[in-house]
């Protein structure tokens, strides 16, 4: 997935102004499956402000993961074809679900304009602050971006 992320950023680089159809098809010949027209609008948007990287891992963090994870592909039963991780959904709940991969010391959760929470660590503070900066100059509310920082809490056992 990530040679798929970096041929469509080399696409967008060639020509920022490429049709999405094309795109598509271009993406379609070289790895058997293209991009919808809204991935792909979303991503020459998100190209031309600089925040690729960014609305990449937002639309497919989640199937690069599932990739890497699982490369043999195995036909699941009808009963067992949601995957109980999955944020993408129907349900209002599966939009308020956040997904931490590690315990970093800064985290910052945002909602997209789409309503799904979204989360990313950091090791350190000044990459999450300009994280936060960046999506307020993309306009993001800021009622809709959360800064955790971790505080260490000594842990005793009383008897």
């Amino acid at each position: 997935m990530t040679d798929k992320k970096s041929f469509v950023a080399e696409q967008l680089k060639a020509n920022p102004e490429i049709n999405q159809l094309e795109l598509s098809r271009k993406v379609r010949e070289t790895y058997g499956k293209g991009l919808s027209f809204v991935h792909v609008r979303q991503l020459r948007d998100a190209f031309a402000k600089g925040s690729f990287d960014r609305v990449w891992q937002e639309l497919f963090g989640l199937e690069e993961e599932v990739e890497q994870r699982a490369p043999a592909r195995v036909k699941k039963s009808r009963g067992e074809r949601r995957r109980k991780t999955q944020l993408r959904g129907r349900r209002d709940l599966d939009r308020d679900k956040i997904v931490m991969r590690d315990f970093s010391n800064h985290v910052v959760v945002y909602r997209t304009h789409d309503g799904t929470m979204h989360s990313q660590a950091f090791k350190s503070r000044d990459r999450a602050e300009r994280m936060v900066n960046d999506l307020l100059s993309e306009g993001v509310p800021a009622s809709e971006i959360g800064y955790f920082r971790r505080n260490e809490i000594q842990a005793r056992v009383v008897l």
